[in-house]
């Protein structure tokens, strides 16, 4: 029976745990934001315990910052670990997409065809939450293609640490939307199997985001 209760405990811990992910790296959460664990667990409808340690692994992770009153705090990301960040990211997310065009299919192109116009249109409305949510089901569609888990593992790791800069990508101006961090010109070439072009385009799309980052939030 404890053992059982253990194993429950864990995973919820792992759904809180995933929750949370999922907030920051679409930039719900903002820099700066305070988190206490009663308020969440009330929100999640579970107890205080598997929020905790969940927010615990995110401190662990470098995601949070903890605080004495009972509190965590989403941290504020100075310019230069964002910059390291970001230089680690287009070595990794180069890597992914480079494997995902050796092995990717027509299914799959229509697929992130389909994810590109939902995070197009969101742009273009000026939907913000669905932009950030719509850009980050386009791009880790494509980096499971890869078919290297671990490796998308530690890309998702770093977005969990940056993710909250986020929500500074929009709203664009219409021609912005249209002009700057889309996806067109890498679904062509997934489509031609073009590797070397792809990993060029996933590293300015990268690019394109800090920066309107060091423009509108650093």
């Amino acid at each position: 029976m404890f053992e059982m209760e253990k194993a429950q405990r864990v995973s919820l811990t792992m759904q809180v745990e995933a929750k949370l992910k999922g907030a920051l790296i679409v930039g719900v959460l903002k820099p700066g934001a305070r988190l206490v664990t009663k308020e969440i667990a009330e929100q999640l409808g579970t107890s205080v315990t598997p929020v905790r340690e969940a927010l615990l692994r995110l401190v662990s992770a470098g995601a949070l910052d903890a605080t004495p009153a009972q509190a965590f705090l989403v941290p504020k990301i100075p310019l230069a670990r964002y910059q390291e960040i970001t230089l680690i990211r287009k070595n990794l997310e180069g890597l992914a997409v480079a494997q995902a065009c050796g092995q990717i299919t027509l299914q799959d192109i229509e697929q992130l065809k389909a994810l590109n116009a939902q995070f197009m249109a969101a742009k273009i409305e000026h939907n913000v939450e669905r932009a950030l949510q719509a850009n980050r089901e386009f791009r880790f569609a494509l980096y499971d293609l890869a078919k290297m888990p671990t490796l998308t593992a530690l890309i998702e790791q770093l977005w969990v640490q940056i993710g909250p800069c986020f929500n500074y990508l929009y709203p664009q101006s219409t021609q912005m939307a249209q002009g700057q961090h889309n996806y067109d010109q890498l679904l062509v070439a997934l489509a031609a199997g073009d590797s070397k072009r792809c990993i060029k385009l996933i590293h300015k799309s990268i690019d394109d985001g800090a920066a309107i980052l060091e423009k509108h939030y650093f």
